[in-house]
């Protein structure tokens, strides 16, 4: 088993990541095989099993961590849910799926799917972690605040994406004056 705090094991999946990145920039997901990593990252094969179990393992970890590198920091320390956390995580998610789309050719209906289920996935958990912050009053069931972080990260996650399939990537703050009075009224009752 390889030791993840090893300084050359930190190096050596920091290589793979950035030459997958880079990979994706110039081919599709579907033609990038283990063997193009590899080369790119200028490691072997086995190298690249050892860190990875294949390209979809090392798709879901660049996602994830790009995603939460792109968190602000006011978010991540929010103790509530406010107009202002609510504006960035929909500008952060629009620009998340915008630089994604941008950047990664993921060129199959059924890998974009499982690269869209993961953002909504991280997003859900962004908002329950700031609901359960601010529930220490409310005494709200655990699992109400699942539904309602379901339910908020689907309206930012739905909103954002629509907004980047009309060709209205320049137009953030149109999105935010939009989705914010949805997303805070149905938060209402919370």
């Amino acid at each position: 088993m390889v030791n993840q705090e090893d300084p050359r094991v930190l190096r050596t999946r920091q290589l793979i990541r950035t030459a997958f990145r880079d990979l994706l920039q110039k081919k599709g997901f579907d033609a990038i095989t283990i063997k193009d990593i590899a080369q790119e990252a200028t490691i072997n094969r086995a190298t690249f099993y050892a860190h990875f179990e294949d390209k979809y393992a090392l798709l879901d970890e660049v996602t994830e961590m790009a995603f939460y590198e792109r968190i602000p920091e006011l978010v991540v320390n929010a103790q509530e849910f406010t107009d202002d956390i609510c504006d960035q995580l929909i500008i952060m998610t629009h620009q998340y799926i915008t630089d994604f789309y941008r950047i990664c050719r993921i060129d199959s209906h059924p890998m974009a799917k499982l690269v869209d289920d993961k953002i909504k996935k991280m997003l859900q958990q962004t908002i329950e972690s700031i609901f359960l912050k601010s529930d220490t009053r409310h005494g709200v069931d655990r699992h109400h605040i699942k539904i309602m972080a379901a339910m908020t990260g689907s309206a930012i996650y739905g909103a954002a994406h629509y907004w980047l399939n009309a060709g209205e990537q320049n137009q953030t703050d149109v999105l935010v004056d939009i989705v914010r009075p949805y997303v805070m009224n149905g938060m209402g009752m919370y």
